[in-house]
This record gives C-alpha cells, sequence and structure tokens, in this order.
C-alpha cells in the first residue's frame, strides 16, 4: 500500500470551503451567484471572527516584548488583540566587552553613544547600509537572547542582526524585515535560537542610515508577573501617576481599534520591558483564492458552520436540511473546541495545615 508521504500539504482554498458548504445545503457550486459568494465570504468571516468570544484558539496566542519608557503608562496591543493572558515586567542582563573588546561603527558617528545607557546621545552614521558592531573580546564569548533598537530617527529600515565567531564571517541572527521605526520608541527582539560569540552587529540592507540612540544586546532575562486590576481598581486609585523603576499591576482597557494596557506604578526606567502574552482574532479572509489561518483539525466545524450559515440565506434549503447542518455544526464545533487545550497535568494540593498544627 501506497501512502502519501506528507501531512499538511493539502491546500484548501476559500473558494473551497464555499464550494463544500454549497453542496451540504444541497446546492451545486456552479449555482452560486457573485453576490451569494461574496455572502459566503463574509459568512466566513464573521463564523472566525466569532470563536474568539467560544474561547482561546491556541494557535491565535501572540508575544510581544514593549520597551518601557520613562513616565508613559499607555501601551496599545497590536490590532486584532482581544485579550491580555500574561503581563510581565522584565529587565536583563547587558554583557560589556572585556579589555580586548569595543565596539565599531563601519560609517562613521560616535559608536559609544549607543552603548552608554543614555537615550539623550545617539550614533549617527553618515552613510548607508552602514553597520553597528560589538565585540566582546578575546576568550569572552556571550550568549544573546534579546536585543533592543532605540532609534534616533523615523523612517521604514531594512536592518538585519548578524553573529560571527571571528569578525570576518558573518551569519544571520534575525532578520526582521522590513520595519517601521519611530524615533524615541524601543523595538525589542527576542532570539529563539541564540548564539554564543565574540562579535555581533547590526546592518541595514534598505538603503537607509543607522541613526541608533541604544543598541542592546542582553541576555539572562528575569520576568516577574504582574497583577491584573479591574477597571473599579485601577480608577480608585488616587496617585495614577505614582512612579516607579518598576511597574507591577495594570488594567487592561478593551477599547477600539487597539486595546490598551495602563501601567502602575508609571515606569521611570528606560530600559526594562514588559513580556505580553494575548489572544487576537484569526486573520482575515483574503480573496477566494487564499487560505484561511485555521489548523487541520479545525476544517470540518469551519465547514460546517458554514454550511449551515449559507443555508438560512441561499434560497430553497428546506428546514430538515437546515436542522441537520446546525446539528452537525454544533457537533464539530464541540469536537474542535474539545481538543483545543493545551493538555498541561492539573494538581489539587489541599491546605491541611489548620489541622497539623
Amino acid at each position: 500500500m501506497a501512502y502519501s508521504g506528507t501531512v499538511g500539504t493539502t491546500v484548501i482554498q476559500v473558494q473551497t470551503l464555499i464550494d463544500h458548504g454549497a453542496r451540504r445545503c444541497g446546492k451545486l457550486a456552479e449555482e452560486l451567484t457573485s453576490e451569494q459568494v461574496l455572502s459566503a465570504r463574509e459568512s466566513l468571516f464573521f463564523l472566525l471572527s466569532n470563536l474568539i468570544n467560544i474561547g482561546i484558539q491556541y494557535w491565535a496566542i501572540d508575544k510581544k516584548v514593549y520597551g518601557l519608557q520613562a513616565n508613559n503608562y499607555v501601551y496599545k496591543l497590536p490590532i486584532g488583540g482581544n485579550d491580555v493572558l500574561q503581563a510581565l515586567y522584565r529587565r536583563m542582563n547587558r554583557p560589556t566587552p572585556n579589555s580586548t573588546g569595543g565596539y565599531a561603527s563601519s560609517a562613521g558617528g560616535i559608536v559609544g553613544n549607543a552603548f552608554d545607557s543614555n537615550i539623550d546621545t545617539a550614533c549617527t552614521q553618515t552613510s548607508a547600509n552602514g553597520n553597528i558592531s560589538v565585540d566582546y573580546g578575546t576568550d569572552n564569548p556571550v550568549y544573546v537572547g534579546s536585543i533592543g533598537v532605540l532609534p534616533d530617527v523615523s523612517g521604514t529600515f531594512n536592518a538585519v542582526f548578524e553573529y560571527s565567531a571571528d569578525g570576518i564571517t558573518w551569519s544571520t541572527l534575525l532578520d526582521p524585515g522590513e520595519t517601521v521605526w519611530v524615533n524615541g520608541e524601543w523595538l525589542w527582539y527576542d532570539i529563539e535560537a541564540g548564539q554564543t560569540v565574540q562579535y555581533y552587529r547590526i546592518r541595514e540592507t534598505g538603503g537607509n542610515t543607522l541613526s541608533l540612540r541604544e543598541l542592546y544586546f542582553g541576555n539572562n532575562s528575569t520576568e516577574i508577573t504582574m497583577a491584573r486590576l479591574n477597571r473599579d481598581d485601577y480608577t480608585n486609585l488616587p496617585n495614577k501617576n505614582f512612579t516607579a523603576n518598576q511597574p507591577f499591576q495594570y488594567w487592561f482597557n478593551r477599547t477600539i481599534p487597539q486595546a490598551e494596557i495602563y501601567l502602575w506604578p508609571v515606569p521611570s526606567d528606560p530600559f526594562v520591558q514588559m513580556t505580553v502574552w494575548y489572544s487576537r482574532q484569526i486573520m482575515d479572509v483574503g480573496d477566494l483564492y487564499g487560505e484561511l489561518e485555521v489548523p487541520q483539525r479545525w476544517f470540518e466545524a469551519v465547514v460546517f458552520m458554514l454550511s449551515h450559515r449559507m443555508s438560512l440565506e441561499l434560497p430553497g434549503v428546506d428546514v430538515a436540511r437546515i436542522q441537520y447542518l446546525e446539528g452537525q455544526a454544533e457537533k464539530y464545533l464541540g469536537l474542535a473546541e474539545a481538543e483545543e487545550r493545551d493538555k498541561s497535568p492539573i494538581y489539587f494540593a489541599p491546605n491541611i495545615s489548620v489541622y497539623t498544627k
């Protein structure tokens, strides 16, 4: 018996889902008018948007690291962010070179300004496509797990982060792609597979000129969970503008178009971060020949839910079929939701100390 030898490579397009929905309604896919296809596509968007009200979809959980700014206590979730699952205050170690190492800029500027822990100074290069590097010194390889960039200029950059064991041959550590930089706003990147080497650098590849207030190569991060406040608790705080090095509470304001995180106390240290794990909406339904951001285990549930919605709008679908599709949609949604969990063990520890004193 010959098997395909592949898993998850079958491409299911939006049009394919709509065709299946039509047939389950007892219609030929070819019968659908352009208006009915558009309506089915919108129904698909509606049902995917509603999934977040049913439970957390684990494939739609993202992580964002915010560089905290002194005296700024409001931070926005990315568009589509739904709820904060966990918010953590974070600080980390910033290794420095030994006596044989140092910093370098390939295109002018005062390179020390990018590493002096002073956000009011900057290394501004004088020509495009330059790089700024650190050499940690002989016999002093350093592991880097996170990189922070504090620009002194706004614009669209194509900067890559690279590492080297000898300062001659460089390899890509992280390529974020085209990124919008905002003057004075940190960009933080966590490196999933870090390296332990002597040399690191940032290099612009898109024709722009680097100007950095700080370039932060960090490791050994420490994260502390922050407590969540409700609206009443936050609004009742008598000193909302109180500042401290470490915020330890937050209020999540579910406003539109972007939800906001309000920190308390107001952070005063510009070299610390906040790590936020959050749930988000599933990506929008694209054109008819695109794919959905849905795992394979959800396909049957999505098709039956779409079929039921289409049956309510297509003419001539009998009531018995509508009821059948509704039942199948509920069945397969339940199966998919039952599987949508992390399956981690739960431990219950009874408190018997009152009986053993």
